[in-house]
């Protein structure tokens, strides 16, 4: 796939940092280390900033390579279908998710106008396509009636295809996502907050006065540690076994003539209430477009996934050529709601924030404002709803096809299997987080574990996911 229209952004903080050494003369010592400097981890280092703690930030790439800077930039609460799906926890659950959206969108909007970094408001709709999908858009709009929120129906809502309504939510907004997440990297280091990037951390060790943090560049010692990655690195806490892997792909394309758009579309950005999923909306002059989403490493043909996103672009809209093509990765827990606190219960040196289910800019923003919140002293209201053991793990299909698969790897793995790509390194299939085989994704030139999502390049190198190292040569 091509680069993102994001990749072209230049990180003004990217240049020199990873190349210093952070161990001389010996470990780094801080009050809170957090790992990940995507949206969650920056949000959350200057709150603690602000409130007078020591704060180290470690990523093991650079922001363009975050899954925030890869995102489709809307920050939203009405979320297509989710806050009906959340209902099921009780009005409650949904009122504290609802408190968390509009605190994170909120803080957003306040800081990004003092960063001068433009935010676009834009009403946000979940359209039903398909009859099946009208109950669904009902429960939402029902949804939103409880809440107090002003969602609409609307008849004959500005999508480009045919429909059977959908509800709208007014003032939402959309973003450039590394414009975004460069201006708040860039201000965190202007504040004297490090920002270490090309650091991966390799283990977690809980000590009796704190957290030691292994990396690839030496050992980081914290009182506390959060873990801002899109997944938390290796087993902290077996949340990884309630978590799951999902990968979407999005496109942009030139408008030619942007008055056949249909009208009212440009001041909009909506997705569809279900499969096929289609998530569009206007950027910079340019049509985004996402969707044909699959679970890591278990598509066996992503390109055809690609092929027919651009057939249905091309087929509904009045487009011209391809600018960008890309994927996107994120996890979704088995209750349905984000993990933002304790990796383990009642154990409060290492936090989480994960499972944000494909909407991780007002949620990333609002799991800053608890994790910030927690460790100061300073707890958010609604913060309780969204601890990651607030209520037990939910058994489903999802979780049950995800043991199949590795029960399958173990059984595929005595076999000590391998691959190798034509002029590269021969490497062991088998992924060093759990033990899944992995399947190369030709599309996009990796190796994918269907298990936890850990993906790997052609060489065996990791790329993303839970894993904390690469492939095995063989």
């Amino acid at each position: 796939m091509s680069e993102s229209p994001h990749d072209a952004t230049t990180d003004p903080g990217d240049a020199g940092i990873g190349t210093q050494g952070i161990l001389a003369p010996g470990p780094l010592r801080t009050d809170v280390a957090v790992v990940g400097a995507g949206l969650t981890g920056v949000v959350t280092a200057q709150l603690l900033a602000e409130g007078g703690a020591n704060v180290v930030v470690l990523d093991a790439g650079t922001a363009r390579m975050t899954t925030t800077a890869r995102s489709t930039g809307k920050l939203s609460v009405l979320q297509g279908t989710r806050l009906a799906r959340i209902a099921r926890h009780g009005d409650d659950v949904v009122r504290d998710y609802l408190a968390a959206g509009f605190a994170g969108l909120g803080w957003l909007r306040r800081t990004l106008e003092d960063l001068n970094v433009p935010v676009e408001s834009r009403d946000d709709l979940t359209v039903a396509t398909t009859p099946e999908q009208v109950a669904d858009v009902d429960a939402v709009l029902a949804t939103c009636a409880r809440q107090g929120l002003a969602a609409q129906w609307e008849e004959d809502p500005p999508y480009p295809a045919r429909t059977l309504g959908a509800v709208r939510l007014p003032g939402q907004a959309q973003v450039d996502p590394l414009r975004m997440l460069s201006a708040l990297r860039a201000r965190l280091r202007s504040r004297g907050v490090p920002v270490h990037d090309g650091v991966r951390v390799r283990q977690v060790h809980r000590l009796g006065t704190g957290v030691a943090l292994r990396t690839t560049r030496g050992t980081v010692l914290a009182d506390r540690v959060v873990l801002a990655t899109a997944v938390p690195p290796g087993r902290q806490g077996g949340l990884i076994l309630r978590l799951e892997a999902g990968r979407s792909l999005l496109t942009t394309r030139e408008v030619p003539d942007p008055g056949a758009l249909p009208p009212g579309f440009a001041e909009t950005m909506s997705i569809t209430a279900g499969p096929p999923i289609r998530s569009l909306r206007m950027a910079d002059g340019l049509l985004m477009v996402g969707g044909e989403g699959f679970v890591v490493g278990r598509e066996r043909d992503p390109a055809r996934r690609l092929a027919v996103l651009d057939e249905w672009t091309r087929g509904h809209l009045p487009v011209g050529p391809s600018r960008h093509a890309w994927a996107a990765q994120d996890y979704t827990s088995d209750t349905g709601l984000p993990f933002v606190g304790p990796a383990v219960p009642r154990d409060e040196r290492v936090l989480v924030a994960t499972g944000y289910g494909k909407w991780g800019l007002t949620s990333g923003a609002a799991a800053g404002l608890a994790l910030a919140g927690r460790i100061l002293g300073e707890p958010v209201e609604w913060g309780p709803a969204l601890e990651p053991w607030a209520r037990p793990p939910v058994p489903s299909s999802h979780t049950a096809a995800t043991f199949a698969q590795q029960t399958k790897g173990w059984a595929c793995a005595v076999g000590r299997p391998s691959g190798q790509r034509p002029g590269v390194t021969r490497v062991s299939r088998i992924c060093p987080h759990f033990g899944g085989v992995v399947r190369w994704n030709d599309e996009e030139q990796s190796w994918d574990c269907p298990v936890h999502g850990s993906r790997f390049d052609p060489d065996g190198a990791l790329l993303e996911g839970p894993a904390t190292k690469g492939l095995a040569p063989r």
